[in-house]
């Protein structure tokens, strides 16, 4: 690519060299800001009756079971994740210069309701080949019962 050189003095072109800086040597600035900021992603999931229990298996690729928490509230269920794998900063861990850089941190979110109430007893929480899996069991219905009047 040929390149022009600034004459002294010349305060436009240094500003503009200031601005763009290697704008065409690394691409388009929406592209470099997509790679490095963060995405936040809602999980894609499936939702089973299995008669006494729920069933519910979400895709948390690329996430740690230590980066993924859950959430039970009576039939609402919250489950967040975040991977940390991207480097945050201009220059690696070791002093290291980025040269490229594809992987950013994201993040996963998802909050719904069940069609009826689960408990906390008996639940389980299983993550393998980026899939989690929770079998949640139904709560059992309050029975009223009578009290006789003497």
């Amino acid at each position: 690519m040929y390149q022009l050189t600034a004459r002294r003095g010349d305060s436009f072109n240094s500003l503009v060299d200031e601005l763009l800086g290697d704008f065409f040597q690394r691409g388009s600035v929406a592209a470099a800001r997509h790679a490095t900021a963060p995405a936040v992603s809602r999980a894609r999931m499936d939702v089973l009756d299995k008669g006494g229990n729920f069933e519910v298996k979400i895709d948390l690729p690329g996430i740690r079971k230590d980066d993924i928490h859950v959430g039970i509230e009576g039939a609402r269920i919250s489950i967040n994740a975040e991977s940390k794998d991207a480097i945050e900063t201009k220059n690696g861990t070791n002093g290291d210069k980025v040269l490229y850089s594809e992987r950013y941190s994201t993040s996963y979110a998802r909050c719904f309701e069940l069609p009826a109430e689960v408990t906390e007893d008996g639940a389980d929480a299983r993550f393998e080949d980026g899939v989690l899996t929770l079998s949640l069991p139904k709560r059992a219905p309050n029975v009223s019962k009578r009290l006789a009047v003497k």
